[in-house]
Protein backbone atom coordinates (compact mmCIF):
# COMPACT_ATOMS: atom_id res chain seq x y z
CA UNK A 1 0.00 0.00 0.00
CA UNK A 2 1.51 3.19 -0.78
CA UNK A 3 1.00 6.04 1.54
CA UNK A 4 3.22 9.17 0.93
CA UNK A 5 2.61 11.52 -1.65
CA UNK A 6 2.65 12.99 -4.02
CA UNK A 7 0.83 9.62 -4.97
CA UNK A 8 1.86 10.13 -8.92
CA UNK A 9 5.29 10.40 -7.82
CA UNK A 10 5.59 7.03 -5.81
CA UNK A 11 3.89 5.42 -8.29
CA UNK A 12 5.82 6.75 -11.10
CA UNK A 13 8.78 4.95 -8.99
CA UNK A 14 7.43 1.86 -7.99
CA UNK A 15 6.32 1.04 -11.87
CA UNK A 16 9.75 2.19 -13.12
CA UNK A 17 11.41 -0.11 -9.86
CA UNK A 18 9.30 -3.05 -11.36
CA UNK A 19 10.61 -2.46 -15.09
CA UNK A 20 14.12 -1.73 -14.20
CA UNK A 21 13.89 -5.41 -11.71
CA UNK A 22 12.52 -6.72 -15.15
CA UNK A 23 9.40 -8.09 -13.30
CA UNK A 24 7.67 -5.91 -15.83
CA UNK A 25 9.87 -7.64 -18.93
CA UNK A 26 9.93 -5.78 -22.54
CA UNK A 27 5.92 -5.94 -23.98
CA UNK A 28 4.22 -5.99 -21.34
CA UNK A 29 0.75 -4.57 -21.37
CA UNK A 30 0.04 -2.42 -18.34
CA UNK A 31 -3.58 -1.59 -16.99
CA UNK A 32 -4.15 1.39 -14.81
CA UNK A 33 -6.97 -0.77 -13.15
CA UNK A 34 -4.59 -3.93 -12.45
CA UNK A 35 -2.02 -1.48 -11.01
CA UNK A 36 -3.93 0.58 -9.05
CA UNK A 37 -5.21 -2.68 -7.17
CA UNK A 38 -1.69 -3.74 -6.67
CA UNK A 39 -0.78 -0.38 -5.36
CA UNK A 40 -3.76 0.37 -3.02
CA UNK A 41 -4.73 3.71 -4.91
CA UNK A 42 -6.85 5.25 -7.76
CA UNK A 43 -6.58 5.08 -10.90
CA UNK A 44 -5.82 8.38 -11.31
CA UNK A 45 -2.26 8.98 -9.86
CA UNK A 46 -1.24 5.42 -12.11
CA UNK A 47 -2.45 7.09 -15.12
CA UNK A 48 -0.60 10.23 -14.58
CA UNK A 49 2.54 7.99 -14.11
CA UNK A 50 2.05 5.98 -16.98
CA UNK A 51 1.57 8.85 -19.23
CA UNK A 52 4.94 10.43 -17.40
CA UNK A 53 6.88 7.16 -18.27
CA UNK A 54 5.57 7.72 -21.82
CA UNK A 55 6.55 11.01 -22.29
CA UNK A 56 10.00 10.02 -21.13
CA UNK A 57 10.74 6.86 -23.90
CA UNK A 58 10.24 3.84 -20.91
CA UNK A 59 6.20 2.85 -22.12
CA UNK A 60 4.60 2.79 -25.62
CA UNK A 61 1.04 4.66 -25.36
CA UNK A 62 -0.88 3.51 -28.50
CA UNK A 63 -4.44 4.51 -29.29
CA UNK A 64 -6.62 1.41 -28.45
CA UNK A 65 -4.03 -0.65 -26.96
CA UNK A 66 -2.94 1.11 -23.65
CA UNK A 67 0.93 0.95 -22.26
CA UNK A 68 3.14 -1.29 -23.13
CA UNK A 69 7.00 -1.58 -21.82
CA UNK A 70 8.93 -0.32 -24.35
CA UNK A 71 11.44 -3.07 -26.10
CA UNK A 72 15.30 -2.39 -25.89
CA UNK A 73 15.70 -0.98 -29.40
CA UNK A 74 19.89 -0.39 -30.03
CA UNK A 75 19.15 3.12 -32.42
CA UNK A 76 16.83 4.17 -29.80
CA UNK A 77 19.57 3.68 -26.95
CA UNK A 78 22.35 5.67 -29.66
CA UNK A 79 19.95 8.15 -30.36
CA UNK A 80 19.45 9.74 -26.91
CA UNK A 81 22.78 8.66 -25.27
CA UNK A 82 24.29 10.77 -27.62
CA UNK A 83 21.90 13.53 -27.21
CA UNK A 84 22.28 13.16 -22.88
CA UNK A 85 25.57 13.23 -23.75
CA UNK A 86 26.04 16.38 -25.39
CA UNK A 87 23.12 18.05 -23.00
CA UNK A 88 25.30 16.65 -19.85
CA UNK A 89 28.22 18.55 -21.71
CA UNK A 90 26.83 21.41 -22.01
CA UNK A 91 25.43 21.65 -18.40
CA UNK A 92 29.09 21.39 -17.85
CA UNK A 93 30.26 23.80 -19.31
CA UNK A 94 28.10 26.29 -18.04
CA UNK A 95 28.60 24.94 -14.29
CA UNK A 96 30.76 27.41 -12.06
CA UNK A 97 33.70 26.02 -10.10
CA UNK A 98 32.16 23.01 -7.74
CA UNK A 99 32.80 24.06 -3.84
CA UNK A 100 34.82 21.76 -1.76
CA UNK A 101 31.71 20.33 -0.03
CA UNK A 102 30.06 19.50 -3.80
CA UNK A 103 33.51 16.93 -4.76
CA UNK A 104 33.78 15.25 -1.77
CA UNK A 105 29.94 14.67 -1.62
CA UNK A 106 30.94 13.22 -5.10
CA UNK A 107 33.32 11.02 -3.73
CA UNK A 108 31.52 10.30 -1.02
CA UNK A 109 28.38 8.84 -3.59
CA UNK A 110 31.27 7.30 -5.59
CA UNK A 111 32.43 5.23 -2.01
CA UNK A 112 28.56 4.11 -1.49
CA UNK A 113 28.37 2.80 -4.67
CA UNK A 114 31.33 0.93 -4.62
CA UNK A 115 29.85 -0.38 -1.45
CA UNK A 116 26.47 -1.58 -3.32
CA UNK A 117 26.03 -5.35 -4.16
CA UNK A 118 23.36 -7.24 -5.74
CA UNK A 119 21.06 -3.85 -5.65
CA UNK A 120 20.90 -2.82 -9.18
CA UNK A 121 18.14 0.19 -8.57
CA UNK A 122 20.16 1.21 -5.54
CA UNK A 123 22.79 1.23 -7.62
CA UNK A 124 21.26 2.91 -10.67
CA UNK A 125 19.87 5.81 -7.68
CA UNK A 126 23.02 6.49 -6.95
CA UNK A 127 24.59 7.00 -10.44
CA UNK A 128 21.80 9.13 -11.26
CA UNK A 129 22.10 11.32 -7.45
CA UNK A 130 25.90 11.24 -8.58
CA UNK A 131 25.33 13.38 -12.08
CA UNK A 132 22.77 15.18 -10.64
CA UNK A 133 24.95 16.69 -8.13
CA UNK A 134 27.83 16.80 -11.12
CA UNK A 135 25.48 19.31 -12.37
CA UNK A 136 23.96 21.02 -9.68
CA UNK A 137 25.23 24.31 -10.14
CA UNK A 138 24.43 24.88 -13.90
CA UNK A 139 22.22 27.79 -14.21
CA UNK A 140 19.96 26.40 -17.00
CA UNK A 141 16.58 25.00 -15.10
CA UNK A 142 15.03 23.94 -18.25
CA UNK A 143 18.39 21.73 -19.24
CA UNK A 144 18.66 20.50 -16.31
CA UNK A 145 14.91 19.02 -16.33
CA UNK A 146 15.64 17.92 -19.88
CA UNK A 147 18.48 16.21 -18.98
CA UNK A 148 17.08 14.22 -15.96
CA UNK A 149 13.76 12.99 -18.31
CA UNK A 150 16.08 11.65 -21.00
CA UNK A 151 18.56 10.08 -18.22
CA UNK A 152 15.50 7.40 -17.81
CA UNK A 153 16.29 5.94 -21.30
CA UNK A 154 19.86 4.70 -20.43
CA UNK A 155 18.96 3.82 -16.79
CA UNK A 156 16.19 0.98 -18.58
CA UNK A 157 19.75 -0.12 -20.55
CA UNK A 158 21.77 -0.39 -18.29
CA UNK A 159 19.37 -1.75 -15.58
CA UNK A 160 19.23 -4.75 -18.33
CA UNK A 161 22.44 -5.01 -18.72
CA UNK A 162 23.18 -5.33 -15.31
CA UNK A 163 20.92 -8.33 -14.96
CA UNK A 164 21.73 -10.05 -17.79
CA UNK A 165 25.64 -9.77 -17.59
CA UNK A 166 25.35 -10.67 -13.44
CA UNK A 167 27.12 -7.22 -12.64
CA UNK A 168 26.28 -6.41 -9.13
CA UNK A 169 27.87 -3.04 -9.02
CA UNK A 170 28.62 0.03 -11.75
CA UNK A 171 32.40 0.86 -12.07
CA UNK A 172 33.10 4.20 -10.26
CA UNK A 173 36.90 4.72 -12.55
CA UNK A 174 34.78 7.03 -15.05
CA UNK A 175 33.32 9.10 -12.15
CA UNK A 176 36.81 9.25 -10.22
CA UNK A 177 39.07 10.55 -13.76
CA UNK A 178 35.64 13.84 -13.93
CA UNK A 179 36.80 14.20 -10.46
CA UNK A 180 40.13 14.68 -11.07
CA UNK A 181 39.47 16.79 -13.50
CA UNK A 182 36.98 19.22 -11.55
CA UNK A 183 39.63 19.43 -8.79
CA UNK A 184 42.38 20.62 -11.38
CA UNK A 185 40.82 22.11 -14.53
CA UNK A 186 37.93 24.37 -16.19
CA UNK A 187 34.64 23.83 -17.43
CA UNK A 188 36.02 23.00 -21.09
CA UNK A 189 38.16 20.79 -20.40
CA UNK A 190 35.84 18.59 -17.26
CA UNK A 191 33.38 18.65 -20.35
CA UNK A 192 36.18 17.17 -22.43
CA UNK A 193 36.66 14.62 -19.84
CA UNK A 194 33.34 13.95 -19.40
CA UNK A 195 32.42 13.42 -22.86
CA UNK A 196 35.38 10.82 -23.30
CA UNK A 197 34.00 8.64 -20.74
CA UNK A 198 30.81 9.12 -21.73
CA UNK A 199 31.21 7.98 -25.24
CA UNK A 200 33.14 5.04 -23.72
CA UNK A 201 30.42 3.83 -21.45
CA UNK A 202 27.80 4.51 -24.34
CA UNK A 203 29.89 2.35 -26.91
CA UNK A 204 30.09 -0.79 -24.21
CA UNK A 205 25.99 -0.49 -23.58
CA UNK A 206 25.06 -0.28 -27.38
CA UNK A 207 27.60 -3.28 -28.00
CA UNK A 208 25.61 -5.43 -25.48
CA UNK A 209 22.53 -4.45 -26.76
CA UNK A 210 23.33 -5.11 -29.95
CA UNK A 211 24.38 -8.49 -29.39
CA UNK A 212 21.38 -9.71 -26.73
CA UNK A 213 18.96 -8.30 -29.99
CA UNK A 214 20.75 -10.71 -32.42
CA UNK A 215 20.73 -13.51 -30.09
CA UNK A 216 17.79 -15.83 -31.21
CA UNK A 217 15.43 -16.43 -28.23
CA UNK A 218 15.94 -20.37 -26.87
Amino acid sequence: MISRVPLRDEVYRQVLDRIHRGSLPDGTRLRDSDLAAQLGVSRTPVREALLRLAREGVLENSMGRGFRVRSLDASELHEVGTILGTLESLALRLSSEPPPERLEYLAELDRRLEHTRGDATACLDIEDEWHRVLLESCPNRRLLELIASLRQVPRRYLAAYMRDAGRLSLSTLPHAKILRALRSDGPDSVAAVFELQWRRGLAELEAWTAGRLETPTP
